[in-house]
């Protein structure tokens, strides 16, 4: 009898070996990935989106470097300057107001605003004709990955003549005001030569990084 009762227990600590075997599961293949290298890999190969120059403009003293000098022929004789800010993004202004040698209101305001990317940028580009009051004049060439021109006039007691331009650069945006009044309309050719002239000195102006 105790011959026939050691046998069951053989087989019984046999089994018990082959259980325990089998909740530890068969082993990984050669080169499956695991989960921690998994990660690794993909953190390792993960494409990095390809980006253009990254201008700033918050140093800029907009006041102090735009030269006036391409204003020279008019005879406007600058009153005060405003060095406020554009609303709600990082950037600088300036604000040049003037008057004419007759007595008549000139204003001038030089803007750059370098958001934190180019889509932000171009988000803000598109945004000022929405809000503008200004009427379109149409796009304009070579001055940036996008450009467009406004104008304007109306009579507050004089003929009162505006046009703005602003064009967009990878992440910066620059935006010109340049306003004349007079007995007459000062013209839309003049108006955009000068302010063209100061939209390009101001984007030379701004500096990467």
């Amino acid at each position: 009898m105790s011959a026939l009762v050691a046998v069951p227990r053989r087989v019984m600590a046999l089994v018990a070996l082959l259980a325990t075997a089998a909740c530890d599961g068969p082993a990984d293949p050669v080169g499956a990935p695991t989960t921690g290298a998994t990660t690794s890999s993909v953190a390792a190969t993960a494409p990095t989106a390809s980006v253009g120059p990254v201008y700033r403009a918050q140093d800029l003293d907009l006041c102090k470097r735009t030269d006036l000098r391409p204003l020279a022929d008019l005879s406007l004789t600058v009153a005060r300057t405003d060095p406020k800010p554009p609303l709600g993004r990082p950037g600088v202004a300036c604000l040049f107001e003037m008057r004419t040698k007759d007595g008549h209101e000139a204003n001038l305001r030089v803007e750059a605003s370098t958001p934190a990317s180019a889509e932000e940028a171009r988000s803000l580009y598109r945004s000022t004709e929405r809000v503008t009051v200004m009427t379109p004049a149409g796009a304009i060439p070579g001055v940036g990955d996008e450009a467009e021109a406004f104008t304007k006039r109306s009579e507050p007691g004089f003929k009162y003549a505006e046009y703005m331009v602003h064009a967009r650069t990878d992440n910066l945006v620059v935006k010109v005001w340049f306003a004349v009044g007079g007995a007459s309309y000062a013209g839309t050719e003049m108006l955009a030569s000068k302010a063209l002239t100061f939209l390009r000195a101001t984007q030379a102006a701004v500096p990467i990084g």
